[in-house]
């Protein structure tokens, strides 16, 4: 490397992965200032949408591993691939990791729960630092509150970090019910509320919001919502078509794209696929398929995970099993995995460098030194 020019250098460590540039920085003080630089980090996840690492979780939340979907020989009709063991964010006080998938950016998870409005905590799964949010204000007068939805996205406009919490707000004294939305920046680590949500959130199919192009969306039945981050107004868009026997939607955001998949009664899942995000005339249908005899099972409890555009193909799971599509022969095949968990949910995650100011490592090392000091003072 020492022939390559500086200038260069830049240009091919932004090519790496996340996890090998940790590592990197140890090579010597050049490259640690250079991947540490706030810019080098910003640019280096611009670069990651396209991720094939899949993270699992078990159904206690005490294992996660990953899973590297380029492993996969797409050529191969039967293959076996393993998963790799992930540290989990630990301390006391803080809530357990989520089921997947959950609200993230640029490898930045939002680890809360939602029953526990105490605690919210940004966490970066590849360094496993963690950033806990102040507490959000409940209380509302004269109003009824109720948690509706939420979300995390990067607002480059800013370069800032933003969480976004819908809230409804039920009135006694006149019946009516008020959607607040909240967002709280992580540079200026507050929570700030703006004027009402013009949409009616009651009837949204699911409670995280997906992060794509600077916006966070969250699918309704006749529409998507989205809020833009850097300016912090609503905008609509179209669904791919519209069926009064869909039994269910999940909206998704898979190698930069959105995806709408649509559940019908009888056994039929679409999936629908947005190239260009707002632009109603993109919607373009990615797969559309039956029930196929016991290979996959009831399709009401399929879902898309990953969509390796380059190869045409799609990557599911079906409870405890992962399934492969074959987009353009439209056929499926199941994926063998070693090592997985039990009752385990996944979701594609992008590895990110960026820092936060607390680690899990050292505080779980604090605790077992108070334990020590604990056990000799017993002693004593």
């Amino acid at each position: 490397m020492s022939d390559i020019p500086s200038d260069l250098h830049h240009e091919i460590l932004q090519r790496i992965p996340a996890d090998s540039l940790l590592r990197f920085r140890a090579v010597c003080k050049g490259w640690r200032r250079l991947i540490d630089d706030p810019s080098f980090v910003r640019t280096h996840a611009a670069n990651q949408t396209s991720s094939t690492t899949l993270l699992i979780r078990n159904s206690t939340a005490t294992r996660l591993c990953s899973l590297n979907l380029d492993s996969l020989n797409y050529d191969e009709a039967h293959q076996v691939i393993d998963v790799m063991p992930v540290k989990a964010l630990f301390r006391v006080g803080l809530p357990r990791s989520p089921v997947l998938p959950v609200a993230c950016c640029n490898g930045l998870i939002l680890h809360s729960q939602y029953e526990n409005e105490k605690t919210w905590v940004i966490w970066n799964t590849l360094t496993r630092e963690f950033h806990e949010l102040p507490q959000f204000n409940t209380e509302f007068d004269d109003a009824d509150s109720c948690f509706r939805g939420g979300g995390i996205g990067y607002d480059s406009a800013s370069d800032d970090y933003k969480v976004v919490r819908i809230d409804s707000l039920d009135y006694d004294s006149d019946s009516r019910t008020v959607y607040q939305t909240s967002f709280y920046s992580l540079k200026m680590d507050s929570w700030t509320m703006t004027k009402d949500c013009p949409y009616d959130f009651s009837w949204m199919r699911q409670l995280t919001g997906v992060f794509l192009d600077g916006a966070l969306h969250w699918i309704l039945p006749n529409m998507i919502v989205a809020v833009v981050l850097e300016t912090e107004d609503y905008r609509e868009l179209p669904l791919p078509a519209n069926s009064v026997e869909l039994y269910k939607m999940h909206l998704d955001v898979l190698d930069g794209c959105l995806v709408v998949s649509y559940f019908y009664p009888m056994d039929r899942l679409d999936g629908w696929v947005m190239k260009d995000c707002g632009v109603e005339k993109s919607w373009v249908k990615l797969f559309s398929f039956r029930e196929v005899g016991d290979v996959v099972g009831v399709l009401w409890c399929l879902r898309p995970i990953a969509y390796i555009k380059s190869k045409g193909h799609v990557f599911l799971q079906h409870g405890d099993a992962f399934f492969r599509l074959d987009v353009e022969s439209n056929s499926v095949k199941k994926v063998i995995v070693r090592g997985l968990p039990r009752n385990f949910s996944s979701q594609i995650m992008v590895e990110s460098l960026l820092r936060l100011d607390q680690s899990c490592a050292v505080t779980v090392k604090n605790r077992a030194g108070m334990k020590r000091k604990r056990n000799k003072a017993d002693a004593r």
